[in-house]
């Protein structure tokens, strides 16, 4: 058995699909954001970036995906959390996105920028 995930749905609703570039547009279409490469480098590995918006349009989320590192930064208002060993997403359209952990953890960044964590 593998240990990289495939692209399998959960439910009716859920998708489960890879940790890595080709996630970021259903990252970005779902949290009605766009994800641009960040300003920073990562020698040899990609790290990009994209900002949620809140139910006001205003900036509430800014995401930091380092898919190379299986790694998520996620900063709202005065609170960072770092997420490492990310292994999947879970797509939940139009409602949210689940960065999972290799631990079973999780990362929940709402549409509109709500963030949960569970480890």
């Amino acid at each position: 058995m593998s240990d990289s995930p495939v692209k399998q749905p959960r439910s009716a609703h859920i998708v489960t699909i890879p940790y890595d570039d080709e996630c970021l547009n259903a990252i970005a279409s779902t949290l009605g954001a766009e994800a641009a490469p960040a300003r920073f480098r990562m020698p040899g590995s990609n790290v990009w970036q994209l900002t949620v918006p809140a139910s006001n349009g205003r900036p509430s989320v800014l995401l930091t995906l380092w898919t190379g590192l299986h790694r998520v930064d996620a900063i709202s208002g005065l609170t960072t959390v770092v997420f490492n060993e990310v292994m999947s997403v879970d797509v939940v359209p139009e409602v949210e996105i689940q960065f999972r952990t290799k631990s079973r953890g999780m990362l929940i960044v709402a549409r509109k920028g709500n963030v949960i964590v569970r480890v």
